[in-house]
């Protein structure tokens, strides 16, 4: 299920995105935007924090969504220049299954690649 994969991933890079946009200028994050987030998190609503990440954000942060856009974002960091992908947790709604998807279905995808998992 893709959207609740980026819902998850939302809410999951809400945590870390208050730290990180100040360190990375390349994320290009308006300042009203950081600062809605920052106050949700501030405030532990990591709902609304999450509501602030935009799908076109989400996808600098994160990868998520279903196993074929999983391996289209990394496809598409490898065509950039990309010489290897980490995909940290959360491994999907739940770990066992996401471990599973990307095992069986994201990794064999990026192997036929040009720089291939």
């Amino acid at each position: 299920d893709g959207a609740a994969a980026r819902a998850l991933a939302r809410r999951q890079a809400a945590l870390y995105l208050p730290v990180i946009a100040p360190l990375d200028p390349t994320l290009g994050i308006e300042p009203e935007l950081l600062g809605r987030v920052n106050a949700a998190a501030a405030a532990y609503d990591f709902d609304a924090a999450a509501a602030c990440i935009s799908d076109e954000l989400l996808a600098r942060l994160a990868f998520a969504g279903t196993p074929a856009e999983v391996a289209a974002q990394a496809e598409a960091l490898f065509a950039a220049g990309c010489d290897r992908v980490e995909f940290g947790t959360p491994h999907g709604l739940s770990e066992a299954s996401g471990l599973r998807l990307l095992g069986e279905q994201v990794l064999p995808r990026l192997k036929g690649s040009q720089h291939g998992a």
